[in-house]
C-alpha cells in the first residue's frame, strides 16, 4: 500500500493532468510532480498534442534541483519515440532517484519491460498506485488506443439560437477574433481537418491554420479531408489553391462518377475510395483509411450534417462548441448539428467532463462524448 505522502503527491499529478484535456488527444494526459528533500522542484503537464510530454515540462522547471528528486507521475513514463523521445531517458539524465506512478500506460508492454532501464540504472521504480485515482481520467484514451481510427474532435460555432448561419450560404463568421485565433491554434495542433462536401459548395473553406508568424513549433498544416460521397466537390475549390501548405484527401465511394474522381485526381486531391452498406459504416470506414495515412488526431469543422452523421454513428470522441452573444436568421436558419437521433429529451446525450472557457465575447465549451461501451462501437 502506498504511503499518504505519496498518494498526496500522485493526486496532484493527477490534477495536473487535468488540466491537458482537450489539447493532447488522442494521447492521454499526463501530469508530473518532482519533490526534493525541501518540498516541489518542478511541475508540468502534457499541454499539446505533439508538445513536450509532462516530465519533460517538469525537469525544466526543476533544473539541477531535479537530481536526487522523486517523480510522482500520473502515467507510467514512456520508453518509447514517439512525437518526442522518451520520458525515461529524459529522467536518467536529470538524475531523478525514484519515480511513483498511479497507472500503467497501455502503449508500453505489460511486463513493465518498458521501465525496465530506469531501474537497470538504479532508479527505485514503484507502481501502479490505482488510490491515486488516475484510471478514471486515463479510461477513455485506453479504449481509444484499441481501435484502428483517429481521436474525432467535433468543432461548430452558433448564435444565441442554436445556429451556425441566418439561411443557407449567408456567410460570415459567427465567431469574434479571439475565437478565431483559437480555432486557427487548434488547426495547428491536429493531423487533419476535415469537412463535408457541403460545407466546401456552400463556404468553399480553405481549412488551413493562419495563425500570425505561420504554424507553430515547426509543425505543418493539417491534411484537409472532405467526405464526399458523391463527388460533389468542384474542382475549383480553394482548397486547392495552395497545394504546398498540405495534402487534400477525398473520401469517397468506390461507385463514385469516374469523370469526376479523375478531374478531382487532376486537381491533387487524393481519393479514398470505401465501400459500406450504411452511412456509419462509411464514416467509420474512412476514418480507417485516415488512420492508415497516419492521421491520430481529426478536427471536423463542418457542416451540420456531416455533425449529425458523426454523433448519430457514435464516432466523436470530444466536442468544441463556440457560442456567440448574437442572434440572427430568418424562416430557415442552419443549426449547429442537424439531426443526432436522439428525439426524446429524456434520452439526450451528456457530454462528460465539461468545461467552459472565454474567448473574447464567445464562450466555448468543451467536453468529451461518453465512451462506448466495451464491446460496443468504437
Amino acid at each position: 500500500m502506498a504511503h499518504p505522502e505519496d498518494l498526496a503527491w500522485l493526486r496532484r499529478a493527477v490534477a495536473l493532468a487535468r488540466k491537458g484535456c482537450f489539447q493532447v488527444e488522442p494521447n492521454p494526459p499526463v501530469g508530473c510532480v518532482l519533490v526534493g528533500p525541501g518540498g516541489v522542484v518542478g511541475e508540468g503537464w502534457h499541454r499539446a498534442y505533439g508538445g513536450p510530454h509532462a516530465e519533460v515540462e517538469a525537469l525544466a522547471r526543476a533544473g539541477a534541483a531535479a537530481r536526487g528528486a522523486t517523480a510522482y507521475v500520473s502515467l507510467a513514463p514512456c520508453s518509447r519515440t514517439g512525437k518526442t523521445p522518451p520520458c525515461t531517458r529524459a529522467l536518467l539524465a536529470a538524475g531523478v532517484a525514484r519515480v511513483v506512478y498511479a497507472e500503467a500506460d497501455p502503449a508500453e508492454p505489460a511486463d513493465g519491460s518498458g521501465l525496465a532501464g530506469l531501474v537497470a540504472a538504479g532508479v527505485a521504480v514503484e507502481g501502479p498506485v490505482p488510490a491515486a485515482d488516475g484510471a478514471a481520467l486515463l479510461a477513455r484514451f485506453v479504449a481509444a488506443r484499441t481501435r484502428a481510427r483517429p481521436w474525432v474532435a467535433l468543432k461548430w460555432a452558433i448564435d444565441l439560437t442554436g445556429h451556425a448561419a441566418p439561411r443557407r450560404g449567408a456567410g460570415g463568421a459567427v465567431s469574434g477574433p479571439v475565437a478565431r485565433r483559437w480555432l486557427h491554434d487548434l488547426r495547428a495542433h491536429v493531423d487533419a481537418v476535415a469537412v463535408g462536401s457541403e460545407t466546401v459548395l456552400v463556404d468553399d473553406p480553405r481549412l488551413t491554420s493562419r495563425l500570425a508568424g505561420g504554424v507553430p513549433d515547426g509543425r505543418s498544416q493539417p491534411l484537409r479531408v472532405v467526405f464526399d460521397r458523391r463527388l460533389r466537390c468542384p474542382p475549383a475549390a480553394r482548397l486547392f489553391e495552395d497545394l504546398s501548405a498540405s495534402g487534400v484527401v477525398i473520401v469517397t465511394r468506390p461507385e463514385a462518377d469516374p469523370a469526376r474522381a479523375a478531374a478531382l485526381a487532376a486537381r491533387g486531391a487524393r481519393l479514398l475510395p470505401v465501400a459500406a452498406s450504411s452511412e456509419g459504416e462509411w464514416l467509420a470506414a474512412g476514418l480507417g483509411a485516415l488512420h492508415a495515412l497516419g492521421v491520430r488526431r481529426l478536427l471536423v469543422e463542418g457542416g451540420p450534417r456531416l455533425h449529425g452523421a458523426f454523433v448519430r454513428a457514435g464516432l466523436g470522441d470530444q466536442a468544441s462548441v463556440l457560442v456567440a452573444p448574437r442572434l440572427f436568421g430568418g424562416p430557415d436558419p442552419v443549426p449547429g448539428v442537424h439531426d443526432v437521433g436522439i428525439p426524446d429529451a429524456t434520452a439526450a446525450l451528456h457530454l462528460e467532463e465539461t468545461a467552459w472557457r472565454r474567448l473574447g465575447d464567445d464562450l466555448l465549451l468543451q467536453g468529451y462524448f461518453p465512451a462506448p461501451a466495451a464491446g460496443g462501437p468504437a
